[in-house]
C-alpha cells in the first residue's frame, strides 16, 4: 500500500512539471541564415505564404548585436521591414531608443520613430522624432541632459532643433538653448561632443581683483573627432578689455600627441597687446624610443601675474622663453639622451618685460647612463658610468663653452644579522672644458680638465618592530684645478647625517635626525652641527590627527623654527576644523645668533569646514599675523551640490592676488580627457617605459 502511494505522488509530480513546463514556454523561431534573425515571444504566428511572421507578448528580436523588445512585432521575411509596438526598446550594442512605437528595416539597418527616449551614458537625450541609420542617430526637437531626475526637476538641459549622434562616439547638435532649471541661459548656433566625454561644453566663472577689475571667463570646448578636440576662451576684463584664447589637442597615432595653446588680451593700462604662447609635441618610435619638441612662449614677464585667474595653461612661466628638442633611447642596461635647447630672459632695463636676451643654449647635450652592472661576480660589487657632453652658451660668459664629463662608480650592498643593510658607492669623476669661465685661468691656456672623488656610505638598521635608524656619510673632493672660490684642500662635502624613527602602528610617529660637517669652512667648532630636527605625528583615531615638526639650534640653544597643525572632523564628515601654527625666529642659526632684536614672527590659520542642510557646504580660512595684529589673508566660499552639476561661490583676500569674488559652475560627471598633453599621461597611455634616466637625462621623464 505504501509503495503504491509513493508511485502515485511521483506521478503526478512528473505530471504536474510537464504541465508548468508547457505552460510557460515560450515560443522561439530562428529565420534564415541570410537575415541570421532569431525570435522570441509568448505567441509566434508565421503565415509562411505571405511572409508575414506575427509575435505578441514579450516580443525579444535579435540581430548580431541589434536588440528589439515590444509588446508586438509584425516581421515581413521578404523585405525584412520590423514594425513594432508597446514598450519599444531598440539597444544597437551601443545605445538604446525607448519609444511606443518603431519601424526598422534589418537589411538596411534605418528605421524611424516619434515621441523617443535616447540613452548613450551618461547622456540621456528625448525627442519628438528619431531617424535610425546604419552609423547615426538623428533626433529632431531634442532635449539632451545628464541629470536623470524628471523633467519638471531636472538641474539643466539642452533643447536643440536637432542632435546627430554618430556611432555612439560623438554628437552635434544645431540651433541649441541652455537652460538652467527652466531659465534659458546661452545660445549656440551649433556644438559637437564627444559622447563619454562629459565634460560640460562651456564653463564659466566671474570675480575681481586689482589689475583687471571685475572678469568674466567664458570657455566653451569642441570636439573634432576623439583624436583632435579643444576649447575656446572668451573673457571680459572691465578694466582691460576682451581677452581671446584657443587650445587645440590632437593626435597623429598612439605614439604622437601635440597640444597648442595661445591667449592674449589688447591691454589698457599698458597700451599694449599682450599674450603667451605654447607648443608641446610627444613622438615615439617603439617603448624605448621617444622625444619631445616644445616651445614656451611669452609675451612678456608680468603676463602670469597680472592674469593669473585667466591663464588656462599655469605650467607656462612667463619670465622664460625656451625652446626644447629632445629624444631618448632607453635599453635595459643603459639610456641614451640628446638634447637641444635655448633660454631667454626678459630684459631687466625694459620697464614691459617684452624683450627677452638669449640666456642659455645648448647646442646640443648628450647624455649615456649605463645602470649598474656586475663587475667581479653577480653577488659582488658592481659598476656604472655616466657621460655628459655639451656644447653651452650662458649670457654670463657671453661665449660658447664645451663640456665633458665623466663619472665611474663602484657599489656594493650586504645585509648583515637580516635587519641591518650597509650600501657603499665610491666613484671617480672627470670634467673637461675648453674654454675657462671669465676672470679664471683653468688649466694650460684656455682649457680647463678637473678631476674628483666622491664616496657615500648608508647604514640602514631595523633594531625592533618600533625603532629604526639611518646613518649617511658622504665625501667629496676635487683633485685639481681648483677655483678661487673653492676650499683650500678642494673638499666640498664631508657630512655625516642621521636620524631615527619611533613607530607605534598607525597611531603614533617621531623622528629625530641632524647632520655634522667635518669640513674646514667653519671658524666655530659648534657650528658644525646642523639643526636638531624632530617631527611628531599623531594619529589617534580617523577624527583626529595632529603634526608638529620643529628644527632647534645646538649652538644658540634656541629653538627656530615650529610648525603644528590640528585637524579634527566628525564621523560622517559633517565638519571639519584646522588649526595651524608656525613660529620663526630671524635671530637663530645653526651657527648661533646672528642678529638681536628682531620680533620672532608667529602666525595662526584657522580653517572651518560646515555641512550645511543636505547639499551645501561652508569653507572659511583665516590667516592671522600675531606679530602685526593684523590678518594676512582670508577666505570664504559656499559650495552647492545640485546633483550632476556644483556650483560654488567665494571670496578671498591675500598679499598676492588683492581682493576676488568668484562664482564657478562645473559639471561633476566623470572628467574627460585633459585639455593638456604631458608626459605623465603619455607615458601612462601608450605604456612608454622610460625609467632610470640620470643627470640631464632625467628631464625627459
Amino acid at each position: 500500500m505504501r509503495n503504491k502511494t509513493i508511485q502515485n505522488l511521483f506521478f503526478f509530480i512528473v505530471l504536474w512539471s510537464v504541465v508548468l513546463k508547457a505552460a510557460i514556454a515560450r515560443a522561439e523561431m530562428t529565420f534564415s541564415a541570410d537575415s541570421q534573425v532569431h525570435m522570441q515571444a509568448d505567441t509566434i504566428e508565421y503565415l509562411k505564404d505571405q511572409g508575414l511572421v506575427m509575435a505578441r507578448g514579450q516580443v525579444h528580436v535579435q540581430q548580431g548585436v541589434d536588440h528589439l523588445y515590444a509588446d508586438t512585432i509584425r516581421y515581413d521575411t521578404d523585405s525584412q521591414d520590423v514594425q513594432a509596438n508597446g514598450h519599444v526598446i531598440f539597444q544597437d550594442g551601443t545605445q538604446t531608443v525607448e519609444t511606443e512605437s518603431l519601424t526598422y528595416n534589418l537589411r538596411t539597418k534605418k528605421g524611424k520613430a516619434f515621441d523617443i527616449k535616447t540613452t548613450a551614458p551618461p547622456w540621456i537625450t528625448t525627442g519628438g522624432e528619431v531617424d535610425i541609420e546604419p552609423s547615426k542617430i538623428v533626433i529632431k526637437k531634442a532635449i539632451a541632459t545628464t541629470c536623470d531626475y524628471v523633467a519638471d526637476y531636472q538641474h539643466y538641459h539642452l533643447e536643440a532643433d536637432k542632435i546627430t549622434i554618430y556611432s555612439n562616439d560623438y554628437l552635434v547638435a544645431e540651433n541649441v538653448v541652455f537652460y538652467i532649471g527652466k531659465v534659458p541661459v546661452f545660445y549656440f548656433p551649433f556644438f559637437v561632443k564627444a559622447i563619454h566625454d562629459v565634460r560640460t561644453p562651456f564653463s564659466f566663472s566671474t570675480g575681481s581683483t586689482d589689475y583687471l577689475g571685475n572678469y568674466l571667463l567664458l570657455t566653451n570646448n569642441y570636439f573634432i573627432s576623439p583624436t583632435n578636440y579643444g576649447a575656446f576662451y572668451t573673457d571680459y576684463f572691465s578694466k582691460q578689455g576682451f581677452g581671446l584664447g584657443i587650445r587645440n589637442e590632437f593626435a597623429l597615432n598612439d605614439f604622437s600627441a601635440f597640444s597648442l595653446y595661445g591667449y592674449g588680451v589688447d591691454d589698457k593700462t599698458k597700451g599694449i597687446f599682450r599674450w603667451e604662447s605654447r607648443l608641446r609635441g610627444l613622438w615615439a618610435i617603439s617603448s624605448s624610443i621617444q622625444g619631445r619638441v616644445e616651445a614656451d612662449l611669452p609675451g612678456d614677464g608680468y603676463f602670469s601675474q597680472d592674469y593669473s585667474v585667466a591663464r588656462r595653461d599655469p605650467t607656462l612661466v612667463s619670465t622664460l622663453r625656451e625652446y626644447d628638442v629632445s629624444a631618448t633611447l632607453t635599453k635595459q642596461q643603459y639610456t641614451l639622451g640628446l638634447l637641444y635647447r635655448s633660454q631667454e630672459m626678459p630684459d631687466p632695463n625694459d620697464p614691459n618685460a617684452t624683450h627677452f636676451d638669449a640666456s642659455l643654449q645648448n647646442l646640443p647635450q648628450v647624455t649615456f647612463s649605463l645602470f649598474p652592472q656586475p663587475f667581479l661576480s653577480k653577488n659582488f660589487l658592481k659598476y656604472d658610468m655616466t657621460l655628459t657632453a655639451d656644447h653651452t652658451y650662458t649670457q654670463l660668459n657671453g661665449y660658447y663653452v664645451s663640456h665633458l664629463t665623466s663619472e665611474f662608480g663602484l657599489s656594493e650592498s650586504q645585509v648583515l644579522l637580516k635587519t641591518q643593510t650597509i650600501y657603499t658607492r665610491i666613484a671617480l669623476d672627470e670634467s673637461y672644458q675648453d674654454v675657462s669661465d671669465t676672470g679664471v685661468t683653468v688649466g694650460a691656456g684656455s682649457a680647463g680638465d678637473t678631476g674628483a672623488v666622491n664616496a657615500s656610505s648608508t647604514w640602514s638598521g631595523r633594531w625592533s618592530e618600533f625603532y629604526t635608524t639611518n646613518v649617511t656619510y658622504s665625501f667629496t673632493k676635487k683633485l685639481n684645478n681648483l677655483l678661487p672660490t673653492d676650499p683650500a684642500d678642494g673638499i666640498s662635502s664631508n657630512l655625516l647625517s642621521a636620524y631615527m624613527t619611533f613607530t607605534g602602528g598607525s597611531v603614533f610617529r617621531a623622528q629625530t635626525g641632524t647632520s655634522y660637517d667635518f669640513g674646514n669652512q667653519y671658524s666655530v667648532q659648534g657650528a658644525r652641527l646642523s639643526y636638531l630636527n624632530q617631527q611628531l605625528y599623531l594619529t589617534p583615531s580617523t577624527q583626529f590627527d595632529y603634526l608638529a615638526i620643529l628644527d632647534y639650534s645646538v649652538q644658540a640653544n634656541a629653538l627656530k623654527d615650529l610648525n603644528s597643525v590640528l585637524d579634527y572632523k566628525s564621523a560622517k564628515d559633517l565638519w571639519r576644523f584646522r588649526l595651524s601654527g608656525n613660529y620663526v625666529d630671524p635671530n637663530v642659526s645653526n651657527t648661533g645668533y646672528v642678529s638681536q632684536g628682531q620680533p620672532p614672527t608667529f602666525e595662526i590659520a584657522g580653517e572651518v569646514d560646515l555641512a550645511l542642510f543636505t547639499n551645501y557646504r561652508l569653507s572659511a580660512l583665516e590667516t592671522y599675523d600675531c606679530t602685526n595684529a593684523t590678518f594676512e589673508s582670508r577666505s570664504i566660499s559656499l559650495y552647492r551640490d545640485l546633483h550632476d552639476w556644483e556650483a560654488q561661490i567665494g571670496y578671498s583676500n591675500d598679499p598676492v592676488n588683492g581682493e576676488q569674488i568668484f562664482f564657478t559652475l562645473n559639471l561633476k560627471a566623470l572628467p574627460g580627457r585633459p585639455l593638456t598633453v604631458s608626459d605623465q599621461q603619455l607615458s601612462n597611455l601608450n605604456g612608454i617605459r622610460n625609467t632610470g634616466l640620470t643627470g640631464s637625462a632625467s628631464q625627459f621623464q
